[in-house]
C-alpha cells in the first residue's frame, strides 16, 4: 500500500537478478565474480542489490569511492569491497574501514606503504594496469618499479591485478583489444615471477564478454549492468521496470503553448498528460519535444515542450482509454532499457545511473 503513494516507481525483481546470477555461477563460479555496485548499483540501489547478492553467495564487490564502500559496510556487507577509484587523501579512511584500495600510481602506492599504517596487519590491495585507456593504472614501464617496491613487504597482500578494455564490444577495434590483452599477459608474466599464484587477474567486464570470449586470459570477471539484463544473451532477463502514474490530463486548443519558453505550440486541439518525472529524477532536459517517448499499452506518448525539473508533458491525443493514476512506462516490459538507449542516442549505463534517489525503488 505504501508504494502506491509514489508517482514514479522503479520496480526491481530480485528473483530475476538471482536467475541472471545463476548464469554467471555456472560459467565462472561466484568466487571469480566481482559484482560492481558503484553509482548506487547503476541506479538499482546499492544496499538492497548487494544484500541480495551476498545472500546468494557473492563474495566480491566493487565500488567507485570510499563513501560507497563504507555505506555497504555499515549496512552489513561483509565480503571483499574493492574501492576502484581511491584518492591520495582518502587512503587512510579506506584502510581503517577494512576496504581494499586499487593502487594505480606511485603516489598511492607509497601512501599505503607509509609507516603510520603499519598497525593494519595485512593490507589487501588491487593493482590496476593501464593497457591503453590512459585513465587510471600503471604503465607497462612502471611495472618493474611496482614489483620491486612491494615484493618484500610481507604486510602487503595483492589480491588482484587488472585492467580495462577500451572497445571490447566494437569489432572495428578488435586489433586494439588484442593489443590490450597482449600487454596484460606481459604484466601477468612479470608478477608471476615474484608473487603467489593466489593473485587473481582480470580484464573482462560486462561489455567485454560478447566479443572477447576467445581472449579470456583471466581468473575473475567484473560484472555490472549485465546483472540487470542484456540484449547480448537471452539468458539475461531485464530486472527493472520504471513506471510513472499519470498526474493530470488536460485539453489544449490549437495555438496554445506548453512549458518553459513556449517550446511547443499546439498545431491542433490536443489532449495532453502530466508525468511526475523530470530532470531532477533522471531525465535530460534536452529529451523533450518528442525525442523521449513514454509508452501506454503499446502506444508511444511523445514528450511535448522542454522537460521540467519535476515533470514532463506527453501527447495523449491518440489514446482513448487512459485516466489519471494509470501507469505509463519509461522502460521495462513494453520497451527494454537497451532499445530506449538507442532511441535517445545514449547507453543504458547513463539512463540508470542518473536516476535520482527520490525515485521509489520497489523490490519484490
Amino acid at each position: 500500500m505504501e508504494n502506491n503513494l509514489y508517482g514514479t516507481k522503479f520496480y526491481i525483481d530480485l528473483s530475476i537478478l538471482e536467475s541472471n546470477l545463476n548464469f554467471f555461477k555456472k560459467k565462472i563460479g561466484l568466487s571469480n565474480f566481482i559484482a560492481i555496485v558503484k553509482a548506487n548499483a547503476y541506479g538499482f540501489g546499492d544496499v538492497s542489490i548487494a544484500k541480495k547478492l551476498q545472500d546468494l553467495g557473492v563474495e566480491n564487490f566493487g565500488v567507485a569511492d570510499f563513501d560507497e564502500g563504507i555505506n555497504l559496510k555499515k549496512n552489513g556487507i561483509n565480503g571483499s569491497i574493492i574501492v576502484m577509484n581511491p584518492g591520495i587523501n582518502n587512503i587512510e579512511v579506506i584502510l581503517n574501514n577494512h576496504l581494499e584500495p586499487v593502487v594505480y600510481n606511485k603516489e598511492i602506492l607509497l601512501k599505503i606503504l607509509d609507516s603510520k599504517f603499519k598497525s593494519i596487519r595485512k593490507k589487501n590491495i588491487h593493482i590496476k594496469i593501464n593497457s591503453g585507456m590512459n585513465r587510471w593504472g600503471f604503465d607497462l614501464n612502471e611495472v618493474d618499479y611496482v614489483i620491486n617496491t612491494i615484493k618484500n613487504k610481507k604486510y602487503i597482500n595483492i589480491k588482484s591485478i587488472y585492467s580495462h578494455l577500451s572497445s571490447p564490444d566494437n569489432l572495428k577495434d578488435e586489433q586494439f583489444t588484442k593489443k590490450q590483452h597482449e600487454l596484460f599477459k606481459k604484466v601477468k608474466a612479470k608478477f608471476k615471477k615474484y608473487f603467489s599464484t593466489q593473485i587473481k587477474y582480470h580484464i573482462l567486464s560486462s561489455s567485454s564478454i560478447k566479443n572477447s570470449s576467445k581472449l579470456m586470459d583471466t581468473s575473475q570477471i567484473r560484472i555490472g549492468i549485465l546483472m540487470y539484463g542484456s540484449q547480448m544473451n537471452n539468458s539475461m532477463r531485464p530486472v527493472g521496470e520504471l513506471k510513472c502514474s499519470l498526474s493530470h490530463i488536460r485539453k489544449i486548443k490549437k495555438g496554445e503553448s506548453i512549458g518553459y519558453k513556449r517550446a511547443f505550440i499546439a498545431p491542433r486541439d490536443m489532449k495532453v498528460g502530466l508525468i511526475p518525472m523530470g530532470y531532477a529524477d533522471g531525465l535530460q532536459r534536452s529529451w523533450g519535444n518528442g525525442l523521449l517517448k513514454f509508452i501506454f499499452e503499446g502506444q508511444y506518448l511523445p514528450t511535448l515542450g522542454i522537460i521540467s525539473m519535476d515533470s514532463c508533458i506527453v501527447d495523449l491525443s491518440e489514446v482513448k482509454n487512459i485516466s489519471i493514476g494509470d501507469e505509463v512506462t519509461y522502460f521495462g516490459q513494453e520497451r527494454n532499457l537497451w532499445d530506449l538507449a538507442d532511441e535517445l542516442d545514449t547507453i543504458p549505463y547513463e539512463i540508470t545511473t542518473i536516476l535520482s534517489k527520490r525515485i521509489k525503488r520497489v523490490y519484490f
